[in-house]
């Protein structure tokens, strides 16, 4: 193993795992190259690497996404939101996660329906429709409680809060934290959603925002060693946008989508190990 000290560390050196930078700035290359060759229609296999090959990873950039571009559409479809409802808005649909409850939860609102769409889903559910994605697990925070009534619960929660278009990220973060079951996972991506229609495109702190979660902290200790944490998080990722090569940082990728990045490489390298953990199967449509 290979160890290079860092000059971006500030007081001290952090040791930074050679080969497993480059295979982290691999899989950035890999992947992006795969979504090229996709969207100019290319005909699959888009890789040779079977890891990518045959499992399901986000893209390089969040909106690049299938399902951020189709929740993303949803929003823009119904002018009659404006941007003071993007929190609440953004907050339904990650909790779904899934664009067509998304639009049929308008639909039932923009009729002065507030509460009608829980039960009607409820419905939905009874009937065998899958009303929640599964690409990631939203639970009821150990709640015994019906999880539709539970969305409900979080949304209206999130429309009391003070925060508006002119604050940074930060500042929305704590607060939408502050409602019990908004954990940071949950939080991070409705301001990935706000930074990218008009809520927050004029943050400050836009491009250099990003919280740590399970899935980066384990890519970073991939590449720094075990023991990363809310501490050391800002310095360690500072440090690997220092050492990133020239061709990464010209895909300009915000700091948020590279901490999910890191998650994406933590489930690629646990494939890799043999310790599959939490992965979906991929299967191309074209």
């Amino acid at each position: 193993m290979s160890v290079r000290m860092s000059p971006f560390s500030g007081k001290g050196h952090i040791e930074m795992d050679n080969e497993m930078l480059e295979l982290f700035c691999y899989w950035i290359r890999e992947r992006e190259d795969i979504r090229r060759k996709r969207e100019s229609f290319r005909l699959p296999p888009w890789t040779e690497d079977p890891i990518l090959r045959d499992n399901h990873f986000c893209n390089v950039h969040r909106e690049d996404d299938r399902g951020t571009k189709e929740i993303r559409s949803v929003v823009l479809s119904h002018p009659e939101l404006g941007i003071i409802d993007l929190p609440w808005v953004y907050t339904m649909a990650r909790l779904f996660n899934k664009a067509l409850t998304l639009d049929f939860v308008l639909n039932t609102i923009e009729v002065g329906q507030r509460h009608l769409w829980v039960d009607l889903l409820k419905e939905q559910m009874e009937y065998g429709t899958k009303v929640f994605h599964t690409a990631y697990v939203v639970s009821t925070n150990g709640r015994r409680m019906n999880k539709l009534e539970y969305v409900y619960e979080v949304v209206e929660s999130v429309k009391q809060l003070q925060i508006t278009p002119f604050d940074d990220c930060w500042e929305v973060f704590e607060e939408l934290t502050s409602i019990k079951g908004m954990g940071s996972f949950l939080a991070g991506q409705v301001i990935a959603d706000l930074k990218n229609d008009r809520y927050l495109v004029r943050a400050p702190d836009r491009w250099a925002w990003s919280c740590i979660g399970p899935g980066s902290k384990k890519g970073l200790d991939y590449i720094f060693g075990h023991g990363t944490n809310a501490r050391n998080y800002d310095r360690r990722m500072s440090i690997l946008c220092g050492a990133m090569p020239l061709d990464i940082l010209k895909m300009r990728i915000p700091m948020q989508d590279l901490q999910n990045c890191l998650c994406e490489f933590s489930k690629y390298v646990a494939i890799m190990n043999g310790t599959r953990g939490r992965s979906r199967p991929y299967k191309p449509c074209c």
